[in-house]
């Protein structure tokens, strides 16, 4: 997060360009599904991502008015998932682990991009949430959990957040493939910015404790910062941040490289 030097120069090894991409956008019942699916395809094809969003976030989406939905079927629980078509061979793979998935009655409906616009207008149905939910003044919190407790955690802290929230909606989308979870609630219309913004502080003592219990993160992607900076023990003993505060000494003794991050001077 900036708080032990400076970048002054960096040296990049680039990978090969995909031959080609193809993208595949999945309708699930639940998130069960959502994780044999991980798991099945990314066993057999050479995913390059793997995202979940709910039908919540999609309609707000939709909402927008510039893309159409291409699955026929409703569903709660979207995939996307991404990967590298290197021969007909896995094209016919991507198929036949589909139709597998259907069979197991994972999927209840699915498309395949066939071609590169297709493949951008079903990558902007996930990329497009965040800007979609703006309207609605959505708080959020970006965690991680084991890739292996997604399902657990998100299935108890919907539970959890229905009974002591039921006015608060709720809207999930995340980067499955590496346990990173982006959770947004949105802003009920009858409260004040103040009142709702109390109330999701209140949620985040709920959520951070649930994070420590399944052992997981408070910040996955986006640091620690200066928002996450009282909650960073519920994940981090104190011995750990002690050890985080002398090593911030070494490199920067002074503390004016970012200060103020992560804990206080």
């Amino acid at each position: 997060e900036g708080t032990l030097g400076f970048v002054t120069e960096a040296t990049l090894t680039l990978t090969k360009k995909p031959e080609e991409l193809r993208v595949m956008l999945l309708g699930v019942q639940d998130l069960t599904a959502v994780l044999n699916i991980y798991q099945e395809f990314r066993s057999q094809l050479p995913l390059t991502a793997y995202e979940m969003f709910t039908d919540r976030a999609l309609s707000c989406v939709l909402h927008q008015g510039t893309l159409k939905n291409p699955l026929e079927t409703p569903c709660p629980f979207y995939v996307l998932l991404e990967f590298e078509n290197g021969s007909e061979k896995t094209l016919d793979l991507s198929m036949q682990l589909f139709e597998q998935a259907m069979e197991k009655e994972w999927v209840v409906d699915g498309t395949l991009s066939q071609n590169a616009q297709q493949a951008k207008e079903i990558w902007r149905l996930r990329e497009d949430i965040s800007e979609a939910t703006a309207p609605y003044q959505p708080y959020k919190n970006d965690i991680s959990v084991r890739i292996s407790d997604v399902t657990s955690f998100l299935e108890e802290l919907h539970q959890l957040l229905g009974q002591k929230y039921p006015n608060f909606e709720v809207v999930w989308f995340g980067h499955i493939g590496d346990g990173n979870l982006h959770i947004n609630i949105l802003k009920p219309s009858e409260l004040s910015s103040e009142e709702f913004l109390n109330k999701c502080h209140e949620v985040d003592e709920v959520l951070f404790k649930m994070i420590a219990r399944y052992k997981g993160s408070i910040s996955a992607e986006h640091g620690v910062g200066l928002t996450k900076k009282p909650y960073l023990a519920f994940t981090r003993s104190l011995e750990e941040i002690q050890i985080m505060r002398e090593i911030k000494k070494v490199f920067d003794p002074d503390g004016i490289i970012n200060p103020g991050k992560i804990f206080d001077p």
